[in-house]
């Protein structure tokens, strides 16, 4: 005879291999092979949490050519909680049933092989009937003593691991394995940003279900628990369909996408809480299982869910602990970085301050600057329009660089297209701002990591430096210009033997010939600006005439230069070069300029002469709030109005066209009529050519105007005071 153990799906299953209740197991086997003979038999058990029979052991011959046809067994009569044994014969087997109150019963099936069957006596049917006792005691010890070891491996694993996700898989694994009836779990924490349930960890389910399942507080088995803490228990398929069916759609999906809904039979649902407040739920489901859950299960659930909310718990304070200590970390690193910082900015700042106290000029303090932060910088100096380190790539327009920087305070980064690499070159720019002065920018190519701290530091300390220098340099400049201009009145006012004193100690020579040139500036409110501008203007002029011999100096408002000629053509080309500065100081206008040029003066006696001609040609722009250049010989019969206020100027005119403007809608017309007479030159045919009109049509308005103003064009001395009335209206 063999023993055939078989190994059912149902985690409480004896195992009667070796050792494993080999007495009380042998002892029974013993009796029955010494009572039944060679006659096949099989024992079945059902007990409080077994919804059917289970098949326990079995045995038959080898050789057997049949295996004993399936056994049906038959339901409990309502009255047999008073019996502990029954007997029953049916035409395939003999069942001897065995009865224990309020825990379930036991059944020994034995197949046909005498005709007659065989009777038990009252000690056999004892000593059965508590040798299966027996072995029901020591699977509940057996069961007990795994509910013990998966509930000691959950507390161990609390304080092994602080990895919140494996405690709480490691907990539902456990309680799945002690609660035979269960074989999937899921937990579910509040999220209170969110006022939903939401998965946190799972066994049994797909990890799709973490993606969308959000349950209300309420909804469903697990939203009801939360709600009210009170654990529930479902048997069997009908009643967790029912207690479901609040469950919201989405969620339905969820879960069911997860783990199909139709084949769970049962569930079990505990909340978890930390005092008083509930934190989730814990949720066991049946799905293949054939066990029923028992109210023992849910009290043993309950205390897996004790035992997550003190992993959470454990987690929660872990988090907070190891946050303090990094933010103590964290402090501590800043301080020392802190500390760090402190000695280097020191350095920086003394050696900074070393420069600025040495006076070792732009170009050492830009070259430290780049030694000391290890990227190559720039300066493009605006005043002078000139790039440090010398000979260094004008990477932006002088133009390009005031529109960007003139009007801001803080570094401006700006990306600049390469057309040689194919590739954008990334710039830092810091402008370098006095008050309202705009002395120029440091540019630093920078890579997508950009600047550190410590290098902004540097070059901020380093720019404070360098505008100091700058300050320090223009100041000296006009000094310098203040010296100048009192040279150069001198020289002026100068006669005989003095002049060529004068002349000689200026470096200029008695017989050349020179150009004075005379620039005003207006519009210019700002003294320290207008400085600043008229530094500039200077440094224009040197660029424009760098191959001439020149004098040239800044005063208040205005700019005189002296430049000696050597050819015919020098008149041509000083006009050409200056009103190529004109044009590009009017790209960065800050103050309007007016630049007048005097005659060429033959010798340095006509000098003086020539720096009044600029002057009054400077003046007759700015009297007329025009810019420009002007030469003092273009200027024609204005010269005759140089010492004529505008009021005088608008006066005449006003005389003149009085009669006009008393209703110029009806007068308009004969307006311009005489003054396109006086532009064409007094010709009939030209003004009424330019009027559209037929040449009659302009006699009839002439003698129209004439009557209106008084006047005869026939009288040369009417006629010229309407001409020079025409012309002044025309040049204001």
């Amino acid at each position: 005879m063999y023993i055939q153990i078989l190994i059912s799906r149902y985690k409480c299953v004896f195992l009667y291999m070796e050792d494993t209740w080999m007495n009380s197991f042998s002892l029974l086997l013993e009796k029955l092979h010494e009572w039944f003979g060679d006659q096949p038999s099989s024992i079945w058990f059902q007990f409080s949490r077994d919804r059917h029979f289970r098949l326990i052991f079995s045995s038959f011959h080898e050789n057997a050519t049949t295996i004993i046809p399936p056994m049906t067994v038959p339901h409990c009569d309502s009255d047999a909680n008073d019996k502990r044994y029954t007997y029953e014969s049916l035409p395939s087997q003999q069942m001897y049933r065995f009865f224990y109150e309020n825990e379930g019963q036991a059944v020994i099936c034995l197949g046909h092989k005498a005709n007659q069957p065989v009777i038990l006596t009252a000690d056999q049917w004892d000593l059965l009937w508590f040798g299966i006792r027996l072995l029901l005691a020591e699977e509940k010890m057996t069961a007990k003593a795994e509910e013990s070891k998966k509930l000691f491996e959950g507390i161990r694993s609390i304080s092994a691991t602080l990895d919140v996700d494996q405690i709480i898989r490691g907990i539902i694994g456990n309680a799945l394995a002690v609660i035979p009836a269960a074989d999937a779990g899921l937990l579910h924490l509040y999220d209170p940003s969110i006022d939903r349930l939401i998965p946190k960890a799972t066994v049994g389910f797909y990890d799709t279900v973490f993606k969308d399942l959000k349950m209300r507080v309420g909804e469903s088995i697990a939203g009801k628990v939360f709600e009210d803490g009170i654990p529930r228990m479902y048997k069997t398929s009908q009643e967790t369909a029912h207690a479901m069916k609040d469950i919201s759609a989405d969620n339905f999906h969820s879960l069911n996408h997860a783990k199909a809904l139709q084949d769970l039979n049962g569930l079990l649902c505990v909340p978890i809480s930390r005092g008083e407040k509930r934190i989730g739920v814990l949720v066991l489901h049946q799905f293949h299982q054939e066990n029923v859950f028992t109210e023992y299960d849910l009290d043993l659930l309950q205390g897996f869910a004790d035992q997550t909310s003190i992993a959470l718990q454990n987690a929660e304070l872990y988090a907070e602990v190891k946050q303090a200590y990094e933010h103590m970390a964290a402090i501590s690193a800043q301080l020392q970085a802190k500390h760090d910082d402190w000695i280097q900015r020191n350095h920086i700042h003394e050696s900074i301050k070393q420069l600025s106290l040495q006076n070792k000029g732009a170009e050492t303090i830009v070259k430290t600057l780049s030694k000391m932060t290890g990227h190559p910088i720039y300066f493009a100096d605006w005043l002078e329009q000139k790039m440090y380190p010398e000979k260094s790539l004008l990477f932006f327009s002088w133009d390009e660089l005031y529109t960007l920087l003139n009007k801001r305070r803080q570094p401006v980064s700006v990306n600049l297209f390469s057309p040689a690499s194919g590739d954008d070159q990334r710039f830092c720019l810091y402008p370098l701002i006095n008050g309202s002065i705009f002395l120029g920018c440091l540019m630093l190519p920078v890579d997508e990591r950009g600047l550190s701290d410590l290098t902004r530091m540097t070059i901020e300390q380093g720019s404070a430096v360098l505008i100091l220098d700058l300050v320090k340099k223009q100041s000296i400049s006009s000094v310098l210009y203040k010296r100048a201009h009192d040279l150069f009145q001198e020289l002026i006012v100068s006669k005989g033997n003095e002049l060529f004193d004068r002349a000689h100690s200026m470096g200029l020579q008695p017989q050349a010939t020179y150009y004075v040139i005379y620039a005003h500036l207006t519009q210019c409110h700002d003294l320290a600006l207008l400085e600043a501008n008229i530094h500039r203007l200077i440094t224009r002029f040197k660029w424009a005439f760098n191959k001439t011999q020149m004098f040239v100096y800044g005063f208040h408002n205005h700019v005189t230069l002296l430049i000696r000629t050597l050819g015919s053509r020098d008149g041509k080309d000083i006009r050409e070069r200056l009103q190529q500065a004109y044009d590009e100081w009017e790209l960065g206008k800050e103050a309007s300029l007016s630049i007048g040029v005097g005659s060429m003066a033959s010798g340095i006696e006509q000098i003086s002469k020539s720096y009044e001609e600029a002057k009054k040609a400077a003046l007759y722009l700015t009297n007329r709030s025009r810019s420009g250049v002007v030469h003092y010989k273009d200027l024609g019969i204005n010269r005759l109005m140089l010492n004529q206020s505008q009021a005088d100027i608008d006066a005449f005119i006003h005389d003149v066209f009085a009669p006009l403007w008393q209703d110029p809608e009806k007068y308009e017309e004969w307006e311009q009529t005489i003054i396109t007479y006086m532009k064409c030159s007094q010709s009939p045919q030209l003004t009424a050519k330019e009027l559209h009109i037929h040449v009659n049509t302009l006699y009839q308005r002439l003698r129209k105007v004439e009557e209106l103003l008084h006047i005869d064009l026939r009288d040369p001395e009417d006629l010229l005071k309407l001409q020079l009335a025409c012309h002044l209206r025309q040049e204001g």
